[in-house]
């Protein structure tokens, strides 16, 4: 009595899923690194289950053999704007599939823009003899600025032009 052994290639994908901080192709969130959760299942089992960030970085994740195998990547450091992050799982035949997430990173913005005036002069005070003058200057900030505005103690607002380098014209002064 004779057994034969027939073996077949091992030609199926493993299927892996993304599963945490949701099933969803995309994520919003403000904080710089995101955990990634899962699941990987193979007809012969899991060998290996990596990520990468196109944004950088990569990595391998932590998982439990078993099928499914519940996988984990912790700590993904994320860049401004989109991060398109794809988890993939092979098997021992080196088969292999991904699932991937879009992470929107919008930092919180916790500190207040910089205005700076720039011109007619950078001191703090002024004198002139015209009845209207022009002002210019900068404004940083760490997210973006989107508008600058002035005021005038003596009556009159408005809206400069330009965010980052600004320019007011023809603000009425009063006498003194």
């Amino acid at each position: 009595d004779r057994i034969v052994k027939i073996s077949f290639p091992d030609t199926l994908m493993p299927v892996v899923t993304i599963t945490s901080p949701t099933s969803y192709p995309t994520y919003s969130t403000t904080s710089s690194t995101i955990n990634l959760g899962g699941t990987a299942s193979d007809n012969i089992g899991v060998t290996q289950i990596a990520w990468t960030n196109n944004s950088g970085g990569s990595g391998s994740a932590t998982f439990t053999p078993g099928n499914p195998a519940n996988w984990t990547i912790n700590g993904i450091a994320l860049a401004t704007g989109q991060n398109v992050i794809t988890v993939t799982a092979r098997d021992a035949a080196n088969n292999q599939t991904t699932d991937t997430i879009t992470v929107t990173y919008t930092p919180s913005d916790t500190t207040g823009p910089v205005v700076a005036i720039m011109s007619p002069t950078s001191n703090p005070t002024y004198s002139t003899t015209g009845s209207t003058m022009n002002l210019g200057g900068t404004a940083t900030d760490g997210v973006g600025v989107t508008q600058v505005t002035w005021s005038n103690d003596r009556g009159g607002s408005g809206t400069a032009s330009g965010t980052t380098a600004w320019t007011v014209n023809g603000i009425t002064l009063a006498v003194g």
